[in-house]
């Protein structure tokens, strides 16, 4: 977080791995999807096969199609990953491109030999020597798969460009018993109290008649994060977060306090941080 006082890392940390299976789920389908999507480019006669000749060639087509989906989807959430940790963005640009430059080279590499070796599997596969189909791939398919990887990267940066033009930049809240405009850069937390929202700033607390769940999708993810089903915390307000050991954590905010992170709301915090699965 730029402008804000470095979280500490405990051993805790280091030691306990978070996921986040719906984000995961996303990223797997999306993936698939996209990779099948680039099969299809790649090959146009393979729409031309959809009406093969006889079973065993459907079972063939079939299986390779869904094997190149499947293989593209695996490698989805870490593209997509980096893309959330290091945007490519800010006063390090030049760095952080030429990291995704490099994973996205590695990325090209990695799908190439696994598309030989998993190629061998499937029947009527030829039997070409291993490096000479790895060379002869690269040289006819790498540089679109190496582009098909820069518009997954670029497709993330347009969603995450999109949602902060989205968001929210101020709300119409109830303070001091008269309704006033509360700039969102100043609350630290949001809490859930029945019927209203209770928006902790520097200023006080106001008060505001929605709900956490219709709220959420108009804040800027790159600010805000839910914590706990009561709870969504501003990012620059975050002072240090501590483990707790049946999985959730305390958060503690530079205003002195305290807040509960639960299980469920731990792995995208920790994204969000830029601690990744730790």
């Amino acid at each position: 977080m730029d402008g804000s006082e470095p979280l500490p890392h405990t051993g805790a940390m280091r030691q306990t791995a978070v996921f986040d299976l719906r984000q995961l789920t996303r990223d797997l389908s999306f993936g698939f999807l996209y990779w099948l999507g680039l099969v299809l480019i790649l090959e146009p006669g393979n729409l031309m096969r959809w009406v093969p000749p006889d079973g065993a060639a459907w079972s063939h087509e079939i299986l390779r199609l869904l094997g190149a989906g499947l293989l593209g989807a695996a490698a989805t959430p870490a593209i997509l990953a980096l893309t959330r940790r290091l945007p490519i963005e800010g006063p390090s640009v030049a760095r952080r491109g030429l990291v995704h430059l490099g994973f996205g080279a590695a990325t090209t590499l990695a799908l190439i030999v696994a598309s030989c070796l998993l190629g061998r599997l499937l029947p009527h596969a030829g039997h070409r020597p291993m490096g000479r189909e790895i060379v002869e791939e690269l040289t006819a398919n790498g540089p679109l798969v190496a582009a098909w990887i820069g518009g997954l990267t670029a497709l993330a940066h347009a969603a995450r460009h999109r949602r902060r033009e989205a968001a929210a930049t101020d709300l119409a809240v109830r303070q001091r018993g008269r309704f006033t405009r509360l700039d969102l850069s100043q609350v630290a937390w949001i809490e859930t109290q029945g019927n209203y929202l209770a928006l902790h700033a520097a200023t006080g607390v106001s008060l505001l008649r929605r709900t956490a769940k219709s709220l959420e999708p108009e804040l800027d993810p790159s600010r805000f994060v839910r914590v706990h089903r009561r709870a969504i915390v501003a990012l620059e307000a975050v002072q240090s977060v501590t483990p707790l050991a049946a999985g959730d954590a305390v958060l503690c905010l530079k205003t002195g306090e305290t807040l509960r992170v639960s299980r469920s709301c731990r792995a995208r915090l920790h994204q969000a941080l830029g601690l990744g699965g730790v």
